[in-house]
């Protein structure tokens, strides 16, 4: 494979990335300002320099369970480098930015259906062996992008979909109550789904038009110039900062007030998990920016019992009480102490009525396995902490 890569924005030739000298160099070929790669990369004729590579290219990158399955297949016959990654799942990167590949993605879709209602107990590595290389999704928990046919006339679309090992059991159940918690709280969140046997989580991108059409997505990491493996250095005051630098004046005031949000939910869910990689923006265009869906929200601690916040909160890590939370929404969200404490009470109460969903599901459940996952998931729902929060 050649040392370059040439980038696509919105499918038409951007520019090319290149290694030379163990330093990666980006370099526009285009002097049209409306197709940066990155709202941090603005267009210009001089190049972008990195000893790494830029984090608006390294997000494209798997991490966790699926970059050991692709280490595992590929590292004999190819270098597996970040350069390497990259080339190697160029052909199955979509979305406003693309790369020039060699190869074609070929289209193996399946039916929700089949992901709903699933017919084998070993759907999901039957996923994996099927997409994963069509998978550059971040993130340590098992998960692959698959081409689902919702219905027979109906476009194809794609679904990341989410299993969960030994390690953390029950992650999908997990996750889907929790991202239950966040819509009830009135935040955005992308359609998804629980399979029947509550083995998988199954989750719509939220970054394609229903154009098919795709919009400009960048985490926090790519926004704050960081490498992937600084996705837990920081604060959350920085990631407010970022959203007041970077989206629309028209979409500031209802991305603070859903930021603020999402930091009181992930505190009383606790969620250790809410590092710069699971924040984000979309955009259409460099005035159309607005926050992204909730997305990859968990309970930790049920697998990690001391489990503390990923970032920095007012100089802490820990799980923060009602007035240090207040704060924050007075001091880097720009709330009133009003707003703060409407936006509190919904959050709080979303939490409740979700946990009733969960005492329902506990009741009529017939698994031992998910009734005492469950139970205890409610134990954080329900935990005394909570109480002392409202």
């Amino acid at each position: 494979m050649p040392d370059s890569l040439q980038v696509k924005v919105s499918n038409e030739k951007a520019g090319s990335i290149l290694l030379e000298n163990n330093e990666y160099l980006f370099d526009y070929t285009t002097t049209n300002p409306d197709a940066f790669v990155s709202l941090s990369m603005p267009v210009r004729v001089k190049s972008y320099a990195n000893p790494k590579l830029h984090p608006i290219f390294e997000m494209h990158l798997p991490e966790g369970y699926l970059l050991s399955i692709i280490k595992k297949h590929f590292s004999k016959i190819t270098k597996t480098d970040d350069f390497g990654l990259l080339q190697l799942m160029a052909h199955s990167i979509k979305g406003r930015l693309t790369y020039e590949a060699n190869s074609t993605q070929v289209e193996t879709p399946l039916s929700l259906d089949a992901l709903l209602h699933p017919k084998s107990e070993t759907l999901f590595d039957e996923l994996v062996t099927r997409f994963a290389l069509n998978s550059p999704l971040s993130g340590v928990q098992p998960k692959v992008l698959a081409r689902v046919r919702d219905k027979v006339t109906l476009p194809l679309q794609e679904y990341i979909v989410k299993s969960w090992g030994d390690e953390y059991p029950h992650l999908a159940l997990n996750e889907f109550y929790c991202m239950k918690v966040l819509k009830h709280a009135g935040i955005d969140v992308p359609e998804f789904y629980l399979s029947d046997d509550t083995k998988l989580f199954i989750m719509k991108r939220f970054d394609i038009k229903e154009d098919g059409s795709y919009l400009g997505f960048e985490d926090m990491c790519v926004l704050q110039a960081r490498q992937a493996d600084e996705k837990y250095e920081g604060s959350y005051e920085h990631i407010a900062k970022s959203i007041k630098t970077f989206v629309s004046p028209k979409h500031k005031k209802k991305a603070l007030r859903d930021f603020f949000k999402m930091m009181v939910i992930n505190t009383l869910l606790q969620n250790g998990d809410a590092h710069l990689k699971n924040f984000g923006v979309l955009y259409e265009n460099i005035d159309n920016i607005w926050l992204a869906p909730a997305y990859d929200v968990v309970c930790t601690t049920l697998y990690i019992q001391k489990d503390i916040p990923a970032l920095h909160l007012l100089g802490s890590k820990k799980w923060w009480g009602k007035a240090f939370l207040i704060r924050f929404g007075k001091e880097s969200c720009e709330l009133s102490g009003s707003e703060t404490l409407t936006l509190y009470a919904e959050c709080i109460e979303a939490v409740r009525i979700i946990a009733m969903e969960i005492k329902e599901h506990i009741e009529r459940g017939k698994d031992a396995n998910v009734k005492a996952f469950l139970g205890n998931l409610l134990g954080v729902f329900e935990h005394e902490k909570i109480g002392k929060l409202i």
